[in-house]
């Protein structure tokens, strides 16, 4: 395999149900999507699912379960603020004795990120594909790997030390909501350490949003980021009567244009890989 790819999912539930291939839900029409589109070139490509919904879903829905008996109104939207919301402030992270929830979802990612690693090899340059929420717990992820590895040297797994990340696509993205409580405001560093040069040339940090999606948003203009963010696009996804409305947050995934966008990219990737193999 020449590219490792892992796709990361964002706020709501999401059933923790799996393929033959073991990829979840939440990402196999996206993986369908992107290898009939790269043809060919697709068995040059791993594809490896994130999955980290389940440290949340069992509590919000068991809080949900109790209110059956309570005089509460708009019983569908309280649930959907608690399923979302909720991931939002349940993953935050607190104080060191409390803050089991935070490395729970860490974990997950962990894992998963060991399962793509079965697939490659230690210096497979990796992309990310991260929706919603799952933008900013990646980010938090490499922040803290990146704090472990301090030097530019390149750890015995490059792979797993997150130094060979050549791309990040963030879609329906809300890390700037999570930024307003820092002074000064810094990025995580990208690209990997542990790229060879025709790679890091073409790496990339690609944010997208949807015009009418109010959990997206730019990220160049956060302090520092235009210095790792090479593009905030706008792009409106979803079925006409979906793109308009705050409803495109959760239409990035099947949308041809988003679909063909992370392909391109791809295929920008593989292509350098090409370049430096033997």
């Amino acid at each position: 395999m020449k590219l490792a790819v892992a796709i990361i999912h964002g706020i709501g539930t999401q059933p923790d149900s799996r393929n033959g291939e073991g990829q979840h839900a939440f990402a196999q029409g996206l993986i369908a999507g992107l290898r009939r589109r790269l043809g060919v070139r697709t068995a040059d490509v791993a594809f490896q699912s994130l999955y980290w919904a389940s440290v949340l879903d069992k509590r919000q829905l068991a809080y949900l379960e109790r209110l059956h008996d309570q005089p509460i109104r708009w019983r569908w939207m309280r649930r959907l603020v608690t399923l979302f919301l909720g991931d939002a402030s349940g993953y935050r992270k607190v104080s060191q004795a409390y803050d089991t929830t935070y490395e729970e979802v860490h974990q997950c990612l962990r894992n998963g990120l060991n399962a793509l690693r079965a697939k490659v090899d230690a210096d497979t340059p990796l992309v990310v594909l991260a929706h919603s929420l799952g933008g900013h717990i990646f980010s938090n992820f490499v922040w803290d790997q990146q704090r472990i590895n301090k030097t530019a040297s390149c750890p015995q797994d490059p792979f797993l030390a997150l130094e060979t990340l050549a791309g990040l696509v963030t879609f329906g993205c809300n890390i700037p909501l999570f930024t307003f409580a820092y002074d000064p405001v810094v990025p995580i560093r990208f690209p990997g350490h542990c790229l060879n040069d025709p790679v890091r040339e073409q790496a990339r940090w690609l944010n997208l949003y949807a015009p009418a999606d109010l959990l997206g948003y730019p990220l160049r203009p956060l302090p520092s980021y235009a210095n790792v963010v090479a593009e905030d696009r706008a792009m409106p996804v979803g079925r006409w009567y979906q793109r308009h409305t705050p409803l495109s947050h959760l239409e990035y995934w099947d949308d041809r244009h988003f679909q063909r966008y992370i392909t391109s990219y791809l295929e920008q990737l593989l292509s350098a890989c090409t370049t430096t193999a033997p």
